[in-house]
């Protein structure tokens, strides 16, 4: 019997994907053995091959100046490329690099992007942050209820630190507020809104 060209690279894609896991493993390995070198080589030949993972570990190599030269250029560049790529802890990072200014300039609006991206990828952290910026109004039109569903939407996503948060400015708002931002946050965790 036949495959179907679609079954044919369906099995092709799955060959591809575990030789991919397991180069980032050998890879991984390089790097926890102290073998930094290598370690850098595979990371490079699978972030030149979009593999967001390794292109954010090689972000933090570089910025860290893990068994190479510290190289914030190439540190951002890996970094960019794998938040690009849909990297949510590339994302968190960026928009707190931007959000503390270290290694670029401070940019709030630019935080709140990164946090927001993040977030509507179920990113609790992110949220968690975006929530604060929109309480201190930083990077965001300062909103209480926006502030209130984004922490909602955080201890959704598994963030404890936003329950107490979210608990406290859900008794500094009004009824009204609080259903508002009770429908934001439902409307949030919508899988088609993210």
């Amino acid at each position: 019997m036949a495959r179907s060209p679609w079954a044919h690279g369906l099995a092709c894609l799955a060959l591809l994907l575990l030789a991919a896991c397991s180069d980032y493993d050998r890879a991984r390995n390089a790097y926890e053995g102290g073998d930094y070198a290598l370690a850098i080589q595979r990371f490079e030949v699978l972030a030149n091959a979009g593999h967001t993972q390794a292109q954010y570990d090689l972000a933090q190599i570089y910025f860290q100046g893990i068994g190479t030269a510290k190289d914030g250029q190439r540190g951002w560049y890996w970094l960019l490329s794998s938040a690009g790529g849909g990297n949510t802890a590339a994302m968190v990072q960026l928009g707190a690099l931007f959000e503390s200014g270290v290694g670029a300039d401070r940019d709030f609006a630019a935080a709140a992007q990164w946090y927001m991206r993040a977030a509507r990828l179920g990113h609790g952290v992110a949220a968690f942050n975006l929530a604060v910026m929109f309480v201190k109004g930083i990077g965001v039109p300062k909103d209480d209820v926006a502030a209130l569903a984004w922490f909602r939407f955080s201890v959704k996503a598994g963030c404890a630190a936003a329950r107490d948060r979210a608990d406290q400015l859900e008794h500094e708002l009004s009824k009204d507020e609080v259903a508002r931002a009770e429908a934001m946050s439902l409307e949030l965790q919508r899988p088609d809104k993210n």
